[in-house]
C-alpha cells in the first residue's frame, strides 16, 4: 500500500459539508439537547418517555456514513496499475518474414515459404482488428506495409513475394529488426516483433549480441514437425529472450504465438504508458447500494 493515493483528491473536500450538514440535522433531530444542560444524564434517561435511549443506526447517521462513501469513492482511492483499455487497441505486431533461398526447401510441403505464409495468413485472422505489419528480408530488409488493421492488405502482399524479388540473398536479421523498432516508434504504439524463418546464420547471432534490441521478439520456426529447431535460431532466441514456436499441422503454433504476442503486449505497456491507476472506487458501489436499501425499512423515515 506504500503506492495508495487518491486520482481525484479534491472530491475529498466534500467532506466538510457534509459533517456540517450531518450536525445541523442531529442537533435537530435530538430532541433531549435542551434537557441535557439542566438535568444529569443519569437523571434524564429515567425521565424520558417515550423515545428509546439506546443508541442505534440513525437516518442522520447513516446519511453521514453514505456521503462519505461516496466522498472517497470519487476521489478515487487507487495503489496498482492496471493495463490501459486503449493500450491493446493500439498495440501492434510486426512478423518479420524471412524470404531468402533457404526458404524454397521443400521439406515442408509445398515449401517452407509457402507454409510461412499460410500461418501468417491464420495468424491474421485469429487478430482480426488488430494492428499487424509486414517487414520481409533476406540479404537486406525492408518494409512491405507498416501498421495497419486491414488484414486483407497484408495478406495480398504475401501472396507475391518470393526470393527472386529480393535485392540481395542472405540473412539481415539483424537489420531487420531494427527496421521494425522504428516502424512501432514511429506509430507511437507499444508492440511486439515476430520472426517466421527457417534459421539464422551464425554471423547475425553474432551480430545480434551486440546490438540494442528493445522490443519483445518471438519466434517461429518454419522446419518440418520434429526437425530439431535449427542452432543458429535458437542462439538468436537466446540472446533476444524470445520464445519459439515450432511448426505444427494445425493452428497450435498460431495460436500460441497470438497468446504470447498479447501476454508481451500488455508488458510493454507498462513501460510507453499503457497502464493507468486502478480506479478502486468502483468497489464501493456495492457497499453504498447496501447502505442505500435501509431507506427501504419500514418505519425509517415516518414513525
Amino acid at each position: 500500500m506504500d503506492d495508495f493515493h487518491f486520482l481525484r483528491p479534491f472530491w475529498l473536500l466534500a467532506v466538510l459539508p457534509a459533517l456540517a450538514v450531518w450536525w445541523g440535522l442531529w442537533r435537530q433531530q435530538d430532541r433531549t439537547a435542551s434537557w441535557r444542560q439542566v438535568v444529569d444524564p443519569h437523571l434524564l434517561e429515567h425521565l424520558i418517555v417515550g423515545e428509546s435511549t439506546r443508541r442505534r443506526l440513525r437516518p442522520v447517521q447513516l446519511l453521514l456514513v453514505i456521503w462519505i462513501i461516496s466522498t472517497v469513492a470519487l476521489a478515487g482511492p487507487a495503489w496498482r496499475m492496471e493495463p490501459s483499455p486503449f493500450a491493446d487497441d493500439e498495440a501492434g505486431l510486426v512478423v518479420l518474414l524471412k524470404v531468402s533461398g533457404t526458404m524454397l526447401a521443400s521439406d515442408v510441403q509445398p515449401s517452407r515459404l509457402e507454409r510461412a505464409k499460410h500461418k501468417l495468413r491464420d495468424l491474421l485472422e485469429l487478430r482480426k482488428g488488430s494492428s499487424t505489419g509486414l517487414i520481409v528480408y533476406s540479404g537486406s530488409a525492408h518494409l512491405v506495409m507498416p501498421l495497419t488493421r486491414d488484414d486483407r492488405i497484408v495478406s495480398t502482399m504475401v501472396e507475391d513475394l518470393t526470393p527472386e524479388l529480393m535485392p540481395v540473398d542472405g540473412d539481415a536479421l539483424a537489420q531487420a529488426l531494427q527496421l521494425a523498432g522504428q516502424v512501432l516508434a514511429k506509430s507511437g504504439a507499444p508492440g511486439s516483433a515476430l520472426i517466421i524463418a527457417d534459421n539464422v546464420s551464425p554471423s547475425q547471432v553474432q551480430t545480434l549480441s551486440t546490438a540494442e534490441i528493445a522490443l519483445p521478439v518471438q519466434f517461429l520456426s518454419v522446419q518440418s514437425q520434429g526437425a530439431p529447431v535449427d542452432n543458429g535460431l535458437q542462439s538468436a532466441a537466446t540472446r533476444l529472450n524470445a520464445p519459439v514456436a515450432e511448426l505444427t499441422v494445425d493452428q497450435t503454433d498460431v495460436e500460441r504465438v497470438a497468446r504470447r504476442a498479447q501476454s508481451r503486449l500488455i508488458a510493454v505497456s507498462a513501460t510507453n504508458e499503457g497502464t493507468r491507476w486502478q480506479d478502486a472506487g468502483y468497489a464501493l458501489l456495492p457497499l453504498l447500494a447496501l447502505f442505500a436499501l435501509m431507506w427501504s425499512r419500514r418505519g425509517w423515515l415516518v414513525r
